[in-house]
Parts: C-alpha cells; sequence; structure tokens
C-alpha cells in the first residue's frame, strides 16, 4: 500500500458527543425511511401490535444486545473484506467507560473503503430487513430494522466526519475519537 513509514498527519473526527448528537439527530430520519414507509403499507396497527409487552422486555434486551455484537461483526467483517486488512489489525472490543462495543482496525485503509466499512451494518442490519418487511408486512422485522439503522447513527458521523477526505487516501481509525486520521508518509506525501 504504501512506499514506506506512515505517520498521522491530517485528522478527520469528531468528538464521541458530538457523534451522539448526529446519532440522535438521526434517529426520526431513520425511522421516517422505515417506520413511515411501513405504516403506509401495512398500518400503524400491525406495526404497534409488533411492539412486545412488559413481558418481552428480557427477550428485545437479549435481541438488542446480540445485534449490537452483530452490528460490530458487521464492520470486523468489513475491515477484512472490504478494506482487505489484515486479521491481526481488526479488533473487537468494549469501551467500559462508554459501555459501547466496537470494532478498530490498527493499520491504514482507503477512505472508500473506510466509507463502506462504516456503512456496511446500517444497510445490512438496517436497510435490507426494512426492504424485507416492506414485502412482508412483519412488523417485528420493521421495528427491528429501525433499530439497526438508529445504532448505525454513530457510523454516519464517522462518515460525515471524513466527508472531504479523497477516496483513495489512506485513513488510520481514531482510536477515542469518532472518524479517522488521514495517514501520510513521512516525508509529507499522502502514502499510495
Amino acid at each position: 500500500m504504501s512506499a514506506g513509514p506512515l505517520a498521522t498527519e491530517r485528522d478527520a473526527t469528531m468528538s464521541v458527543a458530538r457523534a451522539n448528537l448526529v446519532a440522535v439527530a438521526w434517529l426520526p430520519v431513520a425511522a421516517g425511511v422505515v417506520l413511515a414507509p411501513f405504516a403506509v403499507l401495512w398500518g400503524t396497527g400491525t406495526l404497534a401490535a409488533a411492539v412486545p409487552g412488559p413481558a418481552g422486555l428480557p427477550a428485545v434486551l437479549a435481541v438488542l444486545l446480540g445485534s449490537v455484537l452483530l452490528h460490530e461483526l458487521t464492520h470486523a467483517a468489513g475491515f477484512r473484506l472490504v478494506a482487505r486488512a489484515p486479521r491481526s489489525a481488526v479488533r473487537l472490543g468494549f469501551n467500559r467507560r462508554t459501555l459501547t462495543p466496537f470494532a478498530t482496525c490498527s493499520t491504514p485503509v482507503r477512505a472508500a473503503a473506510y466509507r463502506a466499512t462504516a456503512l456496511l451494518p446500517g444497510l445490512a442490519l438496517g436497510v435490507l430487513p426494512g426492504v424485507a418487511s416492506l414485502f412482508t408486512g412483519w412488523g417485528l422485522l420493521a421495528l427491528w430494522s429501525w433499530t439497526m439503522l438508529a445504532v448505525a447513527g454513530g457510523d454516519l458521523a464517522a462518515v460525515w466526519a471524513i466527508r472531504e477526505v479523497p477516496p483513495d487516501a489512506l485513513v488510520l481509525d481514531h482510536p477515542r475519537r469518532v472518524g479517522c486520521t488521514i495517514a501520510e508518509q513521512q516525508g509529507g506525501g499522502a502514502a499510495s
């Protein structure tokens, strides 16, 4: 990928707090993407009937926790398959301070691959099931799809943070902020 040693130079990140604001602003948009079309096609009663009652709360929490883990595993798969990062560079972890799981890559990847990897869970776990729910009328699938799109709000923040980075630029996932740094070869030129 590069002709010489890399040093991270330019920052293309945002704070976790700002990314959380983006994620909160994304919630109604995600609902508009999935729940509004579902309600138009199948009715709000079908959607309301899919909402689990209090007895279903333990199952809902278990599915939510498993789904968030699946979200991060999808990022890890993206780093490996789309960004072609070596297995040793991709890591799953858990941030005890924010109580969130994460997937990260410790080697530079092309910005286009980073964007695709960031968006992959939202597409695979949110958009595709949402489309399937429109065809099947399965309200629970529509709710799960919306939840997975909502969880992808932080990923959208990461993509927004690197919006001005050229697709072929090498970027390195930031360890503490949302987004990445642009990896440059020592000597000032962009790595190629």
